[in-house]
Formats: structure tokens, sequence, C-alpha cells
């Protein structure tokens, strides 16, 4: 005998089981707090106009349905790292989706205007939860040292660099090089520069080193407490987002139970 307990039951089981219906996050969703729009998916105008040509031939492809609640969770660990303001007036969308090509050659991320663009490889060790987060932080410092370009002491970052150094051709050349691996790059320390990509331009430099700030952990710490040149780049840096709010001190880089929690 089937009660009318069961019944419902069973209804619900039907209608989870139709095709078509899921759980999933559809293409786009609105985070909360900070009003930022999030796509999985590629849209018409999703990049700028001048990089629809040949050269640099844009494409991305949706993110795969069972990987956007990840990473919601993951630009929400994100975004709580900042204080509402700097979101609000700094970022407008996030596009996450499952890859990013330009140029011909596979992108971990980008980021253009109050935008920016993560790539989520899934079956790529690459593509960890903290990787994904780092690539945020590492593309959102170009938004605000656009913003805010004022409070960076460009002239001070350099000198911290060894006497004759001039960077490279930037990010896109490092990128079609084969040189953008983010590891750390030990022989490199002594010189100011956490990787190779970070030789390539004076942002990818200041990108590194921020994806590290946000997501470094007590590894990047103890390197900075051993090189002088990266302990004083690690120091100018927080010195700029100080500026943009208080709350961010040396103390709140280096340990993270000492975080603002916005959520």
């Amino acid at each position: 005998m089937v009660t009318g307990a069961m019944k419902t039951v069973l209804f619900a089981l039907l209608i989870l089981m139709l095709p078509g219906n899921t759980s999933f996050p559809s293409d786009r969703y609105v985070d909360e707090r900070t009003r930022t729009e999030v796509y999985f998916c590629s849209t018409d105008k999703m990049f700028p106009h001048n990089w629809y040509n040949k050269k640099i031939n844009p494409r991305a492809a949706p993110l795969d349905a069972v990987e956007r609640e990840r990473m919601i969770n993951i630009l929400d660990r994100a975004f709580s790292k900042y204080p509402d303001h700097i979101l609000k007036d700094n970022l407008n969308r996030v596009y996450a989706v499952k890859s990013l090509t330009f140029y011909d050659v596979p992108y971990g991320g980008t980021n253009s205007g109050n935008t920016v663009y993560l790539a989520d490889y899934s079956s790529s060790h690459a593509s960890s939860d903290h990787f994904l987060e780092g690539v945020f932080h590492h593309e959102f410092s170009s938004i605000l040292m656009r913003s805010c370009v004022s409070f960076f002491d460009e002239k001070e970052w350099k000198k911290n660099n060894p006497a004759g150094f001039l960077y490279g051709k930037g990010g896109v050349n490092a990128i079609l090089n084969g040189e953008a691996s983010l590891a750390f790059d030990p022989s490199l320390f002594d010189q100011g520069f956490l990787n190779k990509y970070s030789q390539s331009a004076l942002e990818e430099d200041i990108n590194v080193f921020a994806q590290n700030l946000f997501t470094g952990g007590s590894g990047f710490w103890s390197i900075a407490d051993e090189y002088p040149r990266i302990r004083k780049k690690a120091g100018l840096l927080i010195a700029f987002y100080h500026r943009i709010d208080p709350v961010f001190t040396e103390d709140y880089f280096r340990y993270p139970g000492s975080r603002l929690v916005n959520r």
C-alpha cells in the first residue's frame, strides 16, 4: 500500500530524475555580498572588442556543471579576504570557465577593465582549489594596480632588483615561450624574484607576489624571512594594500587566523 507520504517522496524522486533537472548552478549568478556577476559560460561580449582579431583569437569553453558549485566556494573564499568596498568598487564580473585560449595557447587566467577571467582545467593538478584562488588574487591585483596606481612605489620596488636588470617582454611572451610556471624557483630568490615568470614584466612580478601574499602561507613567509629582496618587495606590496584599506597589515597576510572574515 502506498501512503500519501510515500507518494510525495516518490514524486520528488521522479522530478529529480527528469532529464535536464539538476541542482547545479545556472550559467550566471550574482554574489550576494558584493553584487559581483559570475559567469560560467562564454558570452558574445565577454572579451574587450579589440581582442577579437586573428592574432589574439580569444576562445572560452563553458565550465562543466559539476564544477560550478566548487568554483562558487573558491570565489567565496577569495572574496572573503577583501573588505566589501574593494570588490564593489573594482570588480564587476568574473568569468569562471573550463578553458581560456589566446594566441592559440591555453591560459590559466587574465583580466581586463574590472573583469577577471579564470580557467578551471579540472583534469589538471594545477586546478586545485588553492591554485585557482591564487590565480584570482594574481589577476585581481592588476585591476587594483590600475585603479590605485598612485599607492604603489614603483621606483622603490625596482631598487630591489639586481643592478642593470630589465624586465622581459611581458606575460604574453613568457606564456608563448613556455616560461609561465608559477612554481617557486629557489635559484632566483636572492635576486628578488619568486619564479621566472616574475621576470617577464613589472606587472607579473607584482601579480606573483600578490598571489602569494594571499595564498602562499608559511612557505612564502619562510622565503621572505630568509631573502632580503623578497622581504622588501613583500613589504612594499603590503604597503600598497594597506593604503587601499587599513585592514591589510603584515599580520593579516602572515597569520591567516587574524584575517577579516566577511562572511
